[in-house]
C-alpha cells in the first residue's frame, strides 16, 4: 500500500504525468462537445427541414424527374448520368449523377441526394435495373409541398403524348410500371348491340358519382364481370374502356403461387390510384386449386375480403373476366363485388362485315360478298380477325369465308343477338348524376 501512495505521488508530481491528463481531459471535453453538437444539429435539422424519399420501383419516382425538368431546377447540374429507358420516357433521358445536388425553388432552398445501388436489383428478372433512390429535403417546407410537387409532374406526365392506358403489374410487394399500352378505340370490339357503350356510360358514371355513394354510406367501389367464350374480346374492352376513360390497368394475376391472401389484400389496397383492377380468367386460379398442380395461395376468402373488406380501395373499378361464368361461386359475383355482369358472345354476319370494311374499305361488294357467305353463322371476333389478317393481301380470298365457316348445319341467329336470356345486361344504377 505504501509503495501504491509512493508511486501516486510521484506520478501527481510528474509534469508529463499531469500533461497527459490534462490532454485526455481536453480529448474528453472536445468529444462530448462534438456528440453534443451532433445531438443538437439532428435536432435542429429534423425542425427546419423536411425531407421524402423515393426510389425507382415508384411511378412517383419518374412524376418527381419530370417536374424537375419542366421546372428547370437542376438545368445548371453540371454532373449527369444516363437513365435507363423505362425513367427516360418524357424526360431527356438523363438525370442527376449520385451524389448531392443543391438548388432553390420559389424561395425555398432545397437539396437532392441521389444514390444509385448496382448490388440491390429492381424489375422483372429478364429486364433488373439498378435500384435507385432519391432523398429530397427542403429548408422550412412542410411534405404537403413535396408531394405537390410530384402530383405537379404527374398532371405533366399525363399531358404527355401517350400511346395509350399505363399497365401496372404486380412484381413482389409493389406495383411495376410496364410502360404504356397501344390505345385502342372502343369500337373496335365488335358485339351485336350497344352494350359495351352501355357499360363505358356506366363507368363515366361510377367514376363522377363520388358524392353520390358518400350520401347514401355506400362504399365508392364498383365491381364489373365480363363473360363468354374464347375469343370473344374480354381483354380488349378492358383496353378499350381504360383507353377512353384515360385511366391506367392494374393486371393481378391470382394463379401466382407466391401470392398470398395478405399481399393481395395489400396490393387492391395500394393498387395504382383511379386505375381498372383488372383479374382476367379468375374461374382458372381456383380449377387449378383443386387440381393436382401446386396449389395457389390465394384462398376463396382471402379473394372476397381483398375485393369488398375493410382495407378496400375506395374509388376503384374492379373487372372480372371468365370464360366458364357458371363455375363462379354465387359469392364471388353477387352484387357489392361484381354489380354489373356482361356476356360477350358470338357474333353475327353482319357484325363480322363490319371488321372486314375496316380491313378493305374500298370493296364494297366484296363485303357483300363476305357478309352472305357468313349469314346464319356466328363466330367469335378473333377468328375473323385472324381470317382477315391471314387474307389481308387477297381480299377475294378474305371474302370467301371459307377458314371462317364452321362445318355442319347453320344456326339461326337468336331474336336477341348475343344476350343471353338467363342473364340479361341491366345496369342497377341510374346512368345520370342525381
Amino acid at each position: 500500500m505504501d509503495l501504491l501512495t509512493t508511486t501516486l505521488t510521484a506520478a501527481v508530481q510528474s509534469d508529463f504525468f499531469a500533461g497527459g491528463l490534462a490532454l485526455g481531459a481536453f480529448g474528453l471535453l472536445a468529444a462530448s462537445l462534438r456528440l453534443g453538437g451532433q445531438m443538437l444539429h439532428r435536432m435542429i435539422s429534423r425542425r427546419i427541414w423536411t425531407s421524402l424519399t423515393l426510389d425507382n420501383r415508384s411511378t412517383a419516382y419518374r412524376h418527381f424527374y419530370i417536374w424537375m425538368e419542366h421546372n428547370d431546377v437542376l438545368a445548371g447540374s453540371r454532373h449527369v448520368r444516363m437513365t435507363d429507358d423505362r425513367w427516360a420516357i418524357g424526360t431527356k433521358g438523363y438525370a442527376p449523377a449520385p451524389g448531392s445536388h443543391w438548388f432553390i425553388h420559389q424561395g425555398r432552398i432545397c437539396r437532392l441526394d441521389r444514390d444509385l445501388s448496382e448490388k440491390a436489383k429492381v424489375g422483372a428478372p429478364y429486364e433488373q435495373r439498378p435500384m435507385e433512390t432519391l432523398h429530397l429535403t427542403i429548408l422550412f417546407g412542410q411534405i404537403g409541398t413535396l408531394l405537390r410537387w410530384i402530383d405537379e409532374g404527374r398532371r405533366i406526365a399525363c399531358t404527355k403524348d401517350r400511346i395509350g392506358p399505363g399497365l401496372h403489374i404486380l412484381k413482389g410487394d409493389y406495383w411495376d410500371s410496364l410502360g404504356d399500352v397501344p390505345r385502342r378505340r372502343i369500337d373496335t370490339v365488335l358485339v351485336d348491340d350497344d352494350r359495351i357503350e352501355r357499360v363505358l356510360e356506366d363507368m363515366r358514371w361510377f367514376y363522377a358519382a363520388r358524392d353520390w355513394y358518400a350520401k347514401r354510406g355506400v362504399p365508392w367501389r364498383r365491381g364489373y364481370l365480363f363473360h363468354g367464350p374464347p375469343g370473344t374480346g374480354k381483354s380488349s374492352l378492358i383496353r378499350a374502356l381504360a383507353s377512353e376513360l384515360s385511366r391506367d390497368i392494374a393486371a393481378l394475376d391470382l394463379g401466382r403461387p407466391s401470392l398470398g391472401d395478405d399481399d393481395l389484400r395489400d396490393a387492391m389496397a395500394y393498387a395504382p390510384t383511379g386505375s381498372l383492377i383488372a383479374i382476367e380468367d379468375v374461374d382458372a386460379v381456383f380449377t387449378r386449386r383443386d387440381s393436382a398442380e401446386k396449389p395457389t395461395g390465394v384462398s376463396f376468402s382471402g379473394l372476397l375480403n381483398a375485393i369488398d373488406g375493410v382495407a378496400a380501395q375506395e374509388g376503384r373499378a374492379l373487372i372480372m373476366t371468365t370464360n366458364h361464368k357458371e363455375r363462379l361461386d354465387p359469392a364471388l359475383i353477387r352484387p357489392g363485388r361484381a354489380d354489373l355482369h356482361m356476356e360477350l358472345g358470338l357474333i353475327s354476319a353482319a357484325t363480322a362485315t363490319r371488321l372486314f370494311e375496316r380491313f378493305f374499305p374500298e370493296d364494297r361488294a366484296l363485303a357483300r360478298q363476305f357478309r352472305t357467305r357468313l349469314d346464319g353463322h356466328r363466330i367469335s371476333p378473333a377468328a375473323v380477325q385472324g381470317w382477315l389478317l391471314a387474307s389481308s393481301a387477297d381480299p377475294v380470298r378474305a371474302a370467301g369465308a371459307s377458314g371462317l365457316i364452321p362445318a355442319g348445319p347453320r344456326i339461326p341467329p337468336p331474336d336477341r343477338p348475343c344476350r343471353a336470356a338467363a342473364s340479361p345486361y341491366r345496369l342497377p344504377i341510374p346512368l345520370s348524376k342525381p
